[in-house]
């Protein structure tokens, strides 16, 4: 969406600032122009491969840039084993930001020949607003290798996998971070649909971890070591406000945190999930957790640390009531509560984002977080994911006039396939809708404050197609809702509602 885009450039802006602060150390800004994968030329404003890019920065000293625009990126060079990046996965040898157009549109795939990037020692680097997906790495980290210090924002990691290999038996089918130095750090991301040999499915980590908004769903352990997190020998982390639902493996299917108690650095965990994951034995956690505000939906003996008296809510006969992965807004896809969800406002009553063991301000999709302690507000909800009935802008959502008219878009072909139609703001009150390509747009419209006219907001669309669309606008201060539908087979027929919505200001 628009926000995201400018999101995106704002913190390009902000990248930009600071490389030109260290011109005298000759930092660069590379953007690639293509989204094959190629190794043998340099990168030009002309030509320009991801993996050209990377190479480039790699030469280049200085904390570089990549500005990867919309497109699928797809790793074809085989070669694991190569440590400069010119084969197999892409090795980042000094500090980067790589920044692309959001995670819907930008994706950078491993093609199933090894992990998609390796972060050494002493390298910073920052990866936001991209999917990263296919990576197979032959023993640690199916999407990335980390021992430097990696924060990834807004960005999926999903289908890696790790198996058995030269480096390892096979932990961190999505990512593996840890080394004396190592540090990992995730924001309104999603960890999906990973797989790992060992342990770890989603995340293996032994290094300094923080996890902040973040859902881990659906990943997989062949072996006992957790299916969704396996954090383990000195690892230091704090972890707020995420959801780890419907992960497996034979012993700790949710969490599996391992010799942390011998040295009294248990994972701080606050206002999160862990909840209707898998397993032979403790399906949702093992280990010792510094726990608070949590819902842990099975914790037996082995999981030590959460209880009532810290305000968790533990081997709870109430369904935790969550939905399926999906995108309701912001930029990565959640599990949205459901009604009667025992997460829902039960959240620490301290005021989100004062820190502490407070919630997060925002949730993973940027809606705010409710709940002041005696205000009579309601509280933050427990996870990553905020009930709201605010609009929350990002992917299929389109949220218009000061946010107040929340706006989908269906599409079905004659062949019978469907989708959710992929929103981009324009202005305030404007909008368009693609279905199968970000640079094919199909619908426009506008939702136009007429009150000083005749007392009612207009809808106005326009179609550049010929499939079958139902658009569908609700008014969320009131309740309304306004569905406009258009035939297959039909050209889009423009519609002027001059009469949509009668609640004004």
């Amino acid at each position: 969406m628009m926000r995201r885009i400018l999101r995106v450039f704002t913190t390009a802006a902000v990248s930009l600032a600071v490389w030109a602060a260290a011109s005298a150390v000759q930092a660069a800004v590379f953007i690639p122009t293509k989204t094959t994968d190629s190794a043998g030329g340099a990168c030009t404003p002309q030509d320009c491969s991801l993996r050209e890019a990377i190479l480039a920065a790699n030469q280049n000293p200085g904390d570089d840039v990549i500005l990867l625009h919309a497109g699928t990126y797809t790793l074809t060079i085989p070669g694991t084993g190569e440590d400069l990046g010119a084969t197999g996965d892409l090795d980042v040898q000094g500090n980067l930001v790589l920044l692309g157009d959001g995670a819907v549109s930008t994706i950078i795939d491993g093609g199933g020949l090894d992990r998609i990037f390796q972060v050494p020692d002493g390298v910073t680097v920052e990866i936001r607003d991209v999917t990263l997906r296919n990576g197979k790495a032959p023993g640690l980290g199916g999407a990335i290798l980390n021992a430097g210090s990696l924060t990834l924002l807004r960005s999926i990691v999903t289908g890696n996998a790790s198996v058995a290999g030269p480096e390892g038996p096979g932990f961190g089918g999505g990512l593996y971070s840890n080394g004396n130095h190592a540090s990992l750090a995730m924001t309104q991301s999603a960890i999906a649909n990973n797989s790992s040999l060992r342990g770890g499915g989603g995340l293996a980590a032994g290094g300094a971890v923080n996890l902040a908004n973040v859902t881990v769903s659906n990943n997989h352990a062949d072996a006992d070591f957790g299916g969704g997190l396996y954090i383990y020998g000195t690892a230091h982390a704090t972890i707020n406000n995420i959801t780890v639902v419907e992960n497996s493996a034979l012993r700790g299917g949710g969490l599996l945190v391992e010799n942390n108690a011998f040295i009294g650095i248990a994972p701080v965990i606050s206002n999160s999930i862990i909840a209707g994951n898998i397993a032979g034995s403790q399906p949702d956690c093992w280990g010792p957790v510094d726990s608070s505000y949590n819902y842990i939906g099975s914790a037996d003996s082995a999981c030590l640390g959460p209880s009532a008296a810290n305000h968790d809510q533990v081997n709870s006969s109430i369904p935790i009531k969550i939905g399926g992965l999906q995108f309701v807004g912001g930029p990565t896809p959640v599990r949205p509560l459901g009604p009667g969800s025992p997460a829902l406002d039960n959240g620490n009553p301290a005021a989100p984002g004062s820190g502490g063991r407070a919630c997060e301000a925002t949730d993973q999709r940027g809606a705010a977080r409710p709940g002041i302690r005696n205000t009579g507000t309601p509280l933050c909800d427990i996870g990553a994911y905020e009930a709201t009935s605010a609009c929350v802008a990002g992917g299929s959502i389109l949220c218009l006039s000061a946010n107040r008219f929340l706006v989908t878009a269906a599409w079905k072909t004659a062949a019978g396939l469907t989708g959710s139609a992929q929103g981009v703001e324009l202005t305030p009150d404007s909008g368009y809708f693609w279905f199968f390509s970000p640079s094919n747009v199909e619908l426009t419209l506008k939702v136009l404050n007429a009150c000083s006219l005749n007392n009612r907001f207009w809808v106005f669309l326009s179609g550049l197609t010929d499939v079958e669309v139902t658009v569908t606008v609700t008014d969320t201060r009131t309740g309304t809702v306004k569905i406009y539908t258009n035939p297959e087979g039909q050209t889009f027929k423009t519609v002027l509602d001059t009469g949509a919505f009668g609640t004004c200001p």
